[in-house]
């Protein structure tokens, strides 16, 4: 079997380990105006091996939104993040960034607020 061949079937069987989230993102992108009605610009970065989400979204009327309403929408994006990635993924923590820039492409906006989501609580609190 050529090296190729081996590569590609590894590769393949890698994309559906238990608990990897990065095929989920884009579904979580689209699922945002469900949350979000008036988002203008998306960007989710997935890291420290499936376990940390932050989705940026750029929503100059949400951005001007009181704290607690950003707290309590973060608390829905983290539900939905979860019943979007199913009960084995290994996320454990979260931010929900909010920009006011609805253009933004950055990871982290320099006018960006940023709310915690503490996806271990959330999957204890699903599982009670």
């Amino acid at each position: 079997m050529s090296l190729l061949a081996i590569v590609l079937i590894c590769s393949l069987h890698s994309c559906d380990r238990i608990g990897d989230i990065s095929g989920k993102s884009q579904v979580v992108k689209d699922s945002l105006v469900n949350i979000f009605p008036t988002w203008e610009s998306a960007k989710i970065i997935i890291g420290d091996n499936n376990t940390t989400m932050s989705v940026v979204i750029g929503d100059a009327a949400f951005y001007k939104s009181p704290d607690e309403e950003k707290k309590a929408k973060a608390l829905e994006l983290g539900k939905m993040v979860l019943r979007i990635c199913g009960k084995d993924n290994f996320l454990e923590k979260g931010y929900l960034v909010v920009t006011a820039d609805v253009r933004n492409i950055s990871a982290s906006p320099t006018d960006g607020i940023s709310v915690p989501i503490d996806f271990t609580a959330l999957k204890k609190q699903a599982g009670k």
